[in-house]
Parts: C-alpha cells; sequence; structure tokens
C-alpha cells in the first residue's frame, strides 16, 4: 500500500507540474517572486498528497470506469490488487526488490540531509557573531558568504572587504532571510529524499534554488548597487563554492544565467506582499484536497439480497436463490493474489425438497 500511494503521489504531482508550467508559460509570467510562490505551492501539494491519503481526508469519487492504479489507491482498490501482494507466501516479489531499492536510497538521502543540517548547524553555533544587525556570524568554514535557515553565515576575512562589497552581500543574504529560502530549500530536499524516483521532485529543487538566489539577486539592484560590478562580484564568489548542500550560497546556483540577467540589466521583479502569498496558499488548499482524491468503484447491479424466493417449481416446492452478500469470501485465495479474473457459471440440479443434488461449474 506504502508503493502505491508513493507512485501515485509522484504521477499526480508530474501531471500537477505539467500543468503549472504550462500555466506560467501562457499567462508569461517574468516576474521570479510570481514564480517561485507557483512552485512553493507545488511543493506543498507534493508534500501533503500522501498524508491526507493516508489519513483519508481526501475525497473519494465514486465511478463506474476503470480508473488506472493511481487513481484508485486508497479507494476501490484492495490491498491485493497492488502487486506487492501477487507472489505466493514465501516467495520474493519485484515489488519486495523494489521496496528494498526505495528505503536504502531514500534513508542514504535523509541520512545525508541530516547530516548536513547537523553539520552546518554546528558551524553556526561556533561561530562568533558580528556587529551587523540579524544573525551575521564570522567563520573560517565557509568560503564564500551563505544563509543557513535564518543564520547569514560570512567568512573570516569579511571585514576587510571593501563597503560596497559588504552593503551588496548583506543585502543578497537578508533577502534570502525575509523569503525564507532556506526552510523552502530544505523542504525540498526533504522531498526529493522521499520521492528520490521521481523526476519532478529534483526539478523542482533545483528550479526553487535558481528562482531563490534570482530573487536575491533583484534586492541587490532593487538596493541600487551597480549591477555590472555585483555580476563581477558573482564570478569571484563563484571561484571559491562552498561544500554545503544546506546553506543557500551566494554564487553556487546558476551563476551564468544570473549573471546574463544583471549584464542585460533586466528590471527587478516586484516582491509579493504577505497577504498575497497568504491568499494564494489559502485558495490552493481545495484544489490540493481535489489532487489527492482517490476513486471507489460504484456499485452496479440489483442489491445483494440474502435469500430471494422464485416462484414455485412443478413439483410445488419452492426453490430459494441465494446471493452473497460478500462475493470475496467465494474469490480463491490464490487466483486473488494473481489477480486473475474470470466470469464463472454454475449449473445447480435440486430436488424436490430444494436440496442441491448435482452442481456444475464452467468459466471463461
Amino acid at each position: 500500500m506504502m508503493l502505491a500511494i508513493l507512485v501515485s503521489t509522484a504521477v499526480r504531482l508530474v501531471l500537477l507540474g505539467a500543468a503549472t508550467w504550462l500555466a506560467l508559460r501562457l499567462v508569461r509570467v517574468c516576474n521570479p517572486h510570481v514564480e517561485a510562490l507557483a512552485w512553493r505551492l507545488l511543493l506543498v501539494a507534493g508534500l501533503a498528497m500522501p498524508l491526507l491519503m493516508l489519513s483519508g481526508l481526501a475525497p473519494t469519487v465514486t465511478t463506474t470506469l476503470e480508473l488506472p492504479l493511481v487513481l484508485t489507491v486508497g479507494g476501490s482498490m484492495s490491498a491485493s490488487a497492488w502487486p506487492e501482494n501477487a507472489a505466493e507466501a514465501g516467495d520474493i516479489s519485484f515489488a519486495d526488490v523494489f521496496l528494498s531499492i526505495y528505503l536504502l536510497v531514500a534513508l542514504l538521502l535523509l541520512g545525508r540531509l541530516a547530516a548536513g543540517l547537523i553539520g552546518l548547524w554546528r558551524v553556526a553555533a561556533r561561530a562568533p557573531a558580528s556587529t551587523e544587525r540579524d544573525d551575521v556570524r564570522i567563520t573560517s568554514r565557509v568560503r564564500s558568504p551563505a544563509t543557513f535557515g535564518s543564520v547569514i553565515l560570512l567568512p573570516h576575512d569579511w571585514e576587510h572587504w571593501p563597503a560596497e562589497k559588504r552593503q551588496a552581500v548583506l543585502a543578497h543574504e537578508r533577502a534570502h532571510v525575509r523569503s525564507h529560502d532556506g526552510y523552502w530549500s530544505w523542504l525540498a530536499q526533504l522531498h526529493a529524499a522521499v520521492f528520490w524516483f521521481n523526476p519532478m521532485a529534483w526539478c523542482l529543487r533545483r528550479r526553487l534554488e535558481i528562482l531563490a538566489e534570482t530573487t536575491s539577486d533583484d534586492a541587490v539592484v532593487a538596493a541600487r548597487h551597480d549591477p555590472i560590478a555585483y555580476a563581477a562580484l558573482l564570478l569571484d564568489f563563484a571561484r571559491q563554492p562552498n561544500s554545503r548542500s544546506v546553506a543557500m550560497s551566494v554564487a553556487e546556483s546558476n551563476v551564468p544565467g544570473r549573471i546574463e540577467r544583471l549584464i542585460a540589466r533586466t528590471p527587478p521583479g516586484t516582491e509579493l506582499s504577505r497577504f498575497a502569498r497568504w491568499s494564494a496558499f489559502a485558495a490552493v488548499i481545495p484544489a490540493m484536497f481535489l489532487a489527492a482524491s482517490t476513486t471507489g468503484a460504484l456499485a452496479q447491479g440489483p442489491t445483494p439480497l440474502a435469500a430471494e424466493p422464485s416462484a414455485p417449481a412443478d413439483s410445488g416446492t419452492a426453490v430459494q436463490i441465494v446471493r452473497a452478500p460478500d462475493p470475496d469470501r467465494f474469490y480463491p485465495e490464490a487466483a486473488k493474489q494473481a489477480m486473475v479474473t474470470a466470469l464463472v457459471l454454475i449449473e445447480v440440479d435440486v430436488d424436490a425438497q430444494g436440496k442441491v443434488v448435482e452442481a456444475n461449474s464452467s468459466s471463461r
């Protein structure tokens, strides 16, 4: 069941991602703040959908159509319908192997993320604070400016930099803190670790990182710093990258594209108000529940009855035609595990007292 939910969520995220990309292209969104908000909403949906499915909070839509597995998980699909139960007891199925591989890779990625967070947290905790406002700390453990959560980490030679360089760097890193880019980056990495088999998860993480750096560059330009001089500064920092992937580093993401944007003197995008951001999150909640919805089979045919009397037989004896309220009781377990379906016809001879004399069955 866990595999079914993971695969279902991954497929739904790909469809939602394609729809988001198409909508952004059709509307021709040029403001990186707006695009970043759209991809953040998609990230929230990707993290919330499996929780909604597991908790049963997502709605169930009844249908008579035979929908794909990814749309029926949690609804009419039984546990035996997923391939992980297709093998006989004691056998190793393909789903068992896939589950083992999935857990191994996911644990490795989660362990890497946890180790990076703990390691950089220790660096930030031991770094002395500077005299600048906000939580700015100086350490020799970073080679270029970075933001860890809401902590700004600067190299040890920070005090020897020219005033213009220091102001530009602080404008960039403070923009990361205001937008909570570090925390969104951690969520994106967590999502990529859980859904590592989904290319959309990695594309989403990469796009959010690029947009976070772009919006922070816009903050520097909006503070009236020379974009050409700042582009040269980015190129200089790119020669000294940090090795910590859990920090937002000033020159480690799409440096060529950002430099081209600065040289072209592209006007900075307008920041969205807090009301606009929260309104967008509130508006997407119904769509999130709809995206996580499952399907259930609509009952067809007459309602099963425990027993229904038929017309009297020639002998004057009433014959009882019994309809089982739970047909799964008569479904052979081996056929159920192998997901075999068939139409079974049963012919029954009864005596004058209504007792079964002979029964024959055929299937096709």
